[in-house]
């Protein structure tokens, strides 16, 4: 987080010098400390969350968060009614954030290592990914294949081992063929439907770039540039530069954007390739329609839908299968960080700070693997963010 994200605040904190220093003059000296403490306070709380972010302290209590939860052998199991997508993209976003981690904590390789072998082997199973199975139609099935892809991406990246290769190439070597020969144009989430969902293909995008990434290819860098104009061009909302979280085969708008929806799309493109972030627009436009103010520099929300005080029509079904309501604030401080937010990463950064400084630590041992995997999910999409 630069430096500059936390001018508000400071600034902020420093405006109650002003009545200190009046009451001072106006001899009224111990009635000048309340304002001057009220200062000292939230210019030190200010430089205290800032201190967490450039010093990774948040990123590393929620690794070690994700490093103790996924040791857990009932997460790999399937005897609860758990949905084994909402496993898979669990399993995506804790793989993405033990990447980054490693950027700074390389002493935790070994562990890693076998964190992400366990999510490999679950992931490459047909008995939890029906999908492996002959007989499915992939080109509908793109959630599956993108966060299949990252969990074996960061997992060949890490360890070097190729066990997995043969699942790996079949992944990469499909989307990357398939999007091309389409033109670009989106592939389905889920055979059970009819919908085309930007956020899945945007995380599509980022399977490839790992898979370029391992292979010396350059399949997601064409593929992001064709795929980016495709959307400028052809699906944007009506209202705003974003496109919808769900679309027909034939483009027409499904469901209107959402903060969460929308958000994975922005997060995931700018992942896919960093170097290309040259515009924010994306960014900004989401924030314009999805930030909700909370008269405080020291915090900030993300609504799920883009109007105040309106139900977002089948939000669920626009971030199938996760679910609206969740997951919007980590998201947010995902979003904020792949496009240097500054004050917004450092509204949605202080949150969970305050959260581990006030609150009661989660137990997250004690509940049932579908409700963990939930609360666990956005632990991990927060802490994607926290590491870049």
């Amino acid at each position: 987080m630069a430096l500059t994200g936390i001018l508000p605040p400071l600034l902020f904190s420093l405006a109650f010098l002003i009545p200190a220093y009046w009451l001072w003059t106006r001899n009224r000296k111990r009635v000048a400390l309340a304002p001057a403490f009220t200062a000292l306070l939230l210019a030190g709380t200010t430089l205290a969350i800032y201190w967490q972010a450039a010093n990774h302290r948040q990123a590393n209590h929620d690794l070690e968060v994700l490093r103790q939860s996924l040791r857990s052998d009932d997460l790999y199991g399937g005897a609860d009614l758990r949905e084994p997508e909402e496993t898979l993209f669990f399993f995506s976003s804790a793989s993405q954030a033990l990447y980054r981690g490693l950027n700074y904590l390389p002493d935790t390789v070994g562990t890693v290592d076998s964190l992400l072998r366990r999510m490999a082997a679950w992931t490459v199973r047909s008995s939890n990914l029906p999908q492996w199975r002959s007989g499915f139609d992939w080109d509908h099935e793109v959630f599956f294949l993108a966060h299949a892809g990252i969990v074996l991406g960061h997992y060949q990246l890490v360890t070097t081992d190729e066990t997995y290769a043969p699942q790996f190439r079949r992944i990469g070597r499909y989307l990357g063929d398939r999007l091309r020969r389409g033109h670009y144009k989106h592939l389905g989430s889920h055979s059970d439907e009819n919908l085309l969902r930007p956020a899945d293909n945007a995380a599509a995008i980022y399977a490839l770039s790992l898979y370029d990434a391992y292979y010396g290819e350059t399949l997601a860098r064409d593929t992001r540039r064709e795929w980016t104009n495709y959307i400028d061009k052809e699906l944007h909302y009506a209202e705003s530069r974003l496109p919808c979280a769900a679309f027909t085969p034939t483009n027409r708008c499904s469901i209107e954007p959402s903060a969460a929806a929308t958000g994975l799309y922005i997060a995931y493109r700018a992942a896919a390739a960093p170097e290309e972030v040259t515009t924010d627009i994306p960014y900004r436009e989401w924030l314009h329609y999805f930030k909700k103010f909370s008269g405080s520099p020291f915090s900030l929300s993300v609504r799920a839908n883009m109007r105040k005080g309106e139900v977002a029509r089948m939000c669920d079904s626009g971030l199938a299968p996760l679910e609206c309501g969740q997951y919007e604030d980590a998201i947010g401080l995902w979003a904020a960080a792949e496009y240097d937010g500054g004050y917004t990463y450092f509204r949605l950064f202080s949150e969970p700070v305050f959260a581990r400084w006030f609150g009661a630590p989660v137990d997250y041992a004690s509940m049932r693997p579908a409700r963990r995997v939930k609360a666990l999910t956005a632990v991990a999409l927060r802490t994607i963010g926290e590491a870049k």
